[in-house]
């Protein structure tokens, strides 16, 4: 008899769960954060969240551009409508880590005006009182154009 409401009850909190994006990352790890850190920016376009997961002066720079977008579109030099952000564990480099550093190739795959981009950055991060943080997202030089 008390079966009977569970099944509705578990679809029911299927239905309305949001389907939250997956980091392929230990949590807490450098990976995770540098996953993070992007994912604040171009998926839940939340300039505070990024700001709380980089260092001060790291946040500062964010903080005078404005806005998430103009940070995206300027200070990274990517612009998505949509995309997926992973760590790229196709190189022989997935992680520099040493003591309290890493920097971590992170990849982007989305789409912008109907057209297919891949963009890779370096998420460089440190370790401050036992936590990482970004201290800054290396620029592609060599990317196609700035989006």
């Amino acid at each position: 008899m008390t079966f009977r409401w569970i099944l509705p009850v578990l679809l029911l909190l299927t239905a309305c769960s949001e389907d939250a994006p997956t980091i392929n990352a230990q949590w807490g790890s450098p990976e995770y954060v540098a996953t993070q850190f992007l994912q604040a920016l171009y998926i839940d376009k939340d300039l505070d969240k990024a700001k709380g997961l980089s260092t001060a002066e790291y946040a500062q720079l964010m903080e005078s551009y404005g806005t998430v977008r103009q940070v995206g579109r300027t200070l990274m030099n990517m612009s998505f409508d949509s995309v997926e952000i992973r760590v790229n564990r196709s190189g022989g480099n997935l992680r520099e880590q040493y003591e309290n550093t890493a920097e971590i190739a992170i990849l982007l795959t989305g789409q912008h005006d109907g057209k297919k981009v891949d963009e890779i950055r370096v998420v460089e991060l440190i370790q401050l009182n036992g936590r990482w943080v970004v201290q800054a997202v290396q620029v592609d030089k060599f990317a196609s154009s700035a989006r």
